[in-house]
């Protein structure tokens, strides 16, 4: 999936949250890195990865809008509630979300790993706030 496409994708399933609050997308269309969301004003999910030339994301199968209960307070919160999003919305595309925790392959404290079943991955990494 092209991560830009994910971008747009999950701004739209995390704006549906009521935790995630007002939710930013960093770049729109073909524009400069870095790609990712502002949630809440302040929590920073950078997001990297996917594969440039994999075809767009038909909005007919972009899944459902979840209803995820949560309340996330720090980083391993933020990712556990934003990858639960991601693994309930039923994504056609989607073999796999898991958080770094659950992975293992990333020391950050916050952040998912989404592999698609073309065999592309991203990884969203939560940034320390930047304000």
């Amino acid at each position: 999936m092209i991560v830009r496409d994910f971008e747009g994708w999950l701004a739209n399933m995390l704006a549906a949250q009521p935790w995630a609050g007002q939710v930013d997308r960093w770049s729109t269309g073909s524009g400069p890195k870095p790609v990712g969301l502002t949630l809440a004003g302040r929590l920073h999910l950078q997001l990297v990865g996917g594969d440039q030339k994999a075809a767009p994301l038909d909005p007919d199968n972009a899944g459902v809008v979840p209803a995820v209960q949560a309340s996330p307070s720090d980083p391993g919160g933020w990712a556990e509630a934003i990858t639960r999003t991601v693994a309930e919305a039923g994504l056609p595309r989607l073999k796999s979300a898991e958080t770094y925790a659950a992975w293992g392959g990333s020391t950050k404290p916050g952040g998912m790993r989404v592999v698609f079943v073309d065999g592309s991955e991203l990884f969203a990494s939560i940034l320390p706030d930047i304000r």
